[in-house]
């Protein structure tokens, strides 16, 4: 057996472990969703194959393109917002100065909580004859306080409501691994562009900005994953409601699968196009990122 065999031998032989629990993590549970998805079940009696009937069903279904179109909004109301609000806090909290400890600490904060402790918060924040939401706008006089604004109770509030909770709670995430970025610049290259005559704002938009590129595209494309799997923050706050305004994706997987109809077929069906999605999102990242490299 030749040397070149050998060594390829060894290094399977090394990445056997790890193939092995992918596969059984992994490979088998996802091509058993696949087959659930093919057929028709209940999740107790027999399975009875209908081939691609739940995806026909799928794509016809206008409550499907109505949860897309919401996962779609939902991704455009927070990745904006939580990549610019957590770049702006990690440029205010990089370097050392008395108290960036406790400040990144409470940073962080909202980022461990539980999604029921954070459901349950906002939802007297938003409730509409004490919250503090409404109290404040009452302040600016943006509400009025016989008509207050029902911020989960309204289909035009309810969404653009779960969209301020979810930029609350993860901007620190996203600010955290800004920050990491951040230390990883060496000083040297804003001690040179400092002796080149470059302010401060200059420094920043022609030496941070381009070097903290994978950064950013790696916050965005976790934010837009999180925004298309988004499902404790609106199932503890809203279920969906009111009249299917915040339903998504996951929430209506959930419905279907372990609702009243109990279609574990036509639920599963929905993961895997969800899946589908994830896994575009991803692969144009991965080339997003190769191409910047390249360049």
């Amino acid at each position: 057996m030749s040397k070149s065999v050998r060594n390829t031998l060894a290094a399977y032989l090394l990445l056997l472990p790890a193939l092995v629990l992918f596969s059984v993590f992994i490979l088998i549970p996802l091509g058993y969703e696949f087959m659930i998805s093919l057929s028709k079940w209940n999740g107790f009696g027999p399975m009875s194959f209908v081939g691609l009937r739940n995806y026909t069903r799928l794509f016809s279904d206008p409550e499907f393109y109505a949860a897309l179109s919401h996962n779609v909004q939902y991704a455009f109301g927070t990745v904006l917002v939580k990549i610019v609000l957590s770049f702006v806090l990690a440029l205010l909290l990089h370097g050392a100065f008395r108290g960036v400890t406790l400040f990144r600490t409470i940073m962080f904060i909202p980022v461990v909580l539980s999604f029921v402790v954070v459901g349950i918060l906002w939802q007297w924040i938003f409730n509409p004859n004490f919250g503090l939401m409404n109290v404040m706008l009452g302040w600016l006089g943006l509400n009025e306080e016989m008509n207050p604004i029902q911020w989960l109770g309204s289909p035009h509030y309810a969404l653009i409501a779960l969209m301020m909770v979810d930029v609350w709670k993860w901007t620190g995430y996203h600010a955290i691994i800004f920050l990491a970025g951040l230390q990883g610049i060496p000083k040297d290259i804003y001690e040179a562009a400092s002796v080149d005559g470059a302010a401060r704002w200059r420094s920043l938009w022609h030496v941070t900005v381009p070097l903290m590129r994978p950064t950013l595209l790696l916050n965005v494309t976790i934010a837009a994953m999180g925004a298309f799997n988004v499902f404790d923050i609106v199932y503890t706050m809203t279920q969906g409601g009111p009249y299917k305004s915040t339903s998504v994706l996951l929430t209506m997987m959930y419905d279907k699968a372990f609702g009243s109809s109990s279609d574990y077929g036509y639920g599963t069906s929905i993961a895997f196009a969800l899946f589908v999605i994830i896994v575009i999102i991803s692969a144009i990242h991965i080339r997003i990122v190769n191409r910047s490299e390249r360049a």
